[in-house]
């Protein structure tokens, strides 16, 4: 699924970039260029973040999720295995503000949650058994952003950005009927290797990137004037 999903990514963004070379790029009259709206609010929802790839999310060692085995009320727990984590994707808001026709800056907000279970077993008074782990990491991230847009047409815009942040993870994980929580902090942040945004005040958008908020994101966008 992993490889599969990194090969559409090239193909889409082979596409996209010979769109974009074949763009016209002739300056757009003042009236209808969308960088006289200087105020662009958006939301949308992003596939495949860096998380996804990395796995279960590293947590303290007497966390249920760690390998190796340790004991808790005298009662030894070992030999843990896992599902892969699943999430539905990432849902996110932001707001970017226009400084010219190249140059934009704003901040983005986004949620994602991450679920897999597993088996551990128990060992007390001689004897084993296997027990359930559910476990749940709950990120919220924000990151700073600044776009570069090389297209500004009336009802195309043709862009690339990077952001940088951070990423709160609140971890919670069940074993044997016990319950575990952790707050940690990640580095957050995000690489629009090609966006397309379509329409002039109200419009949509597609992005090819990689980072918090996923290899593919799509959206709505509302953009304005002062």
């Amino acid at each position: 699924m992993k490889k599969v999903s990194l090969i559409l990514m090239v193909f889409m963004l082979t596409g996209l970039t010979t769109f974009s070379q074949k763009a016209e790029t002739k300056n757009e009259d003042s009236r209808t260029s969308q960088a006289t709206l200087y105020n662009d609010f958006y939301g949308g929802y992003g596939a495949l973040s860096i998380f996804y790839f990395t796995g279960r999310m590293k947590h303290k060692s007497e966390y249920p999720t760690e390998s190796g085995g340790y004991s808790v009320d005298g009662i030894n727990y070992s030999n843990k295995k896992f599902t892969e984590p699943q999430s539905v994707g990432n849902f996110y808001i932001g707001y970017a503000r226009s400084l010219n026709r190249v140059v934009s800056v704003g901040f983005k907000f986004g949620y994602q949650e991450f679920h897999y279970r597993g088996t551990a077993q128990h060992s007390e008074n001689g004897t084993n058994a296997f027990v359930p782990i559910t476990a749940t990491d709950q990120l919220i991230s924000g990151i700073a952003k600044v776009t570069f847009c090389y297209l500004n047409a009336s009802s195309v815009r043709l862009y690339s950005g990077f952001g940088l942040g951070l990423t709160i993870d609140f971890g919670k994980a069940t074993i044997d009927g016990q319950e575990f929580t952790e707050r940690k902090l990640w580095p957050g942040g995000e690489l629009t290797l090609m966006g397309l945004r379509f329409g002039r005040t109200f419009g949509g958008f597609l992005e090819f990137g990689f980072g918090s908020y996923g290899i593919l994101n799509a959206g709505l966008s509302y953009k304005f004037a002062d």
